[in-house]
């Protein structure tokens, strides 16, 4: 079991390229890179509905439109945590896995939430 200190410092970004590139992309990003990301979002105020909505412009547009957002999240801090993980997406061109990802780190976030 690991402390949420010790997920909040693993690279998100790293994972999901390790992630894309493994047998079974959708599995290794939920189990590897669902909670980091989770928490390291939650840390930096992202709320569910705001992954949610991203992921529906990945769905969408794909990863490569999403990380020319100027602003894929509200936020300075929330867009500069989330770019490196749309652009490692991108170059791992999966965009409906990564999709289905973003929606599972937002129900991550709202379980946390909920829990408060």
């Amino acid at each position: 079991m690991r402390t949420d200190e010790e997920l909040a410092s693993v690279d998100v970004a790293a994972a999901i390229a390790e992630a894309l590139r493994s047998p079974d992309p959708a599995r290794h990003l939920m189990t590897v890179c669902a909670v980091p990301a989770a928490i390291q979002a939650d840390q930096a105020g992202v709320l569910p509905r705001s992954l949610s909505y991203l992921a529906e412009i990945v769905r969408r547009g794909g990863s490569d439109y999403a990380v020319q957002l100027p602003s894929p999240l509200p936020t300075a801090e929330q867009s500069a945590l989330i770019r490196p993980w749309l652009a490692r997406a991108a170059a791992g061109d999966a965009d409906q896995c990564f999709a289905r990802w973003l929606d599972g780190v937002a129900a991550i976030i709202d379980a946390r939430l909920s829990e408060r």
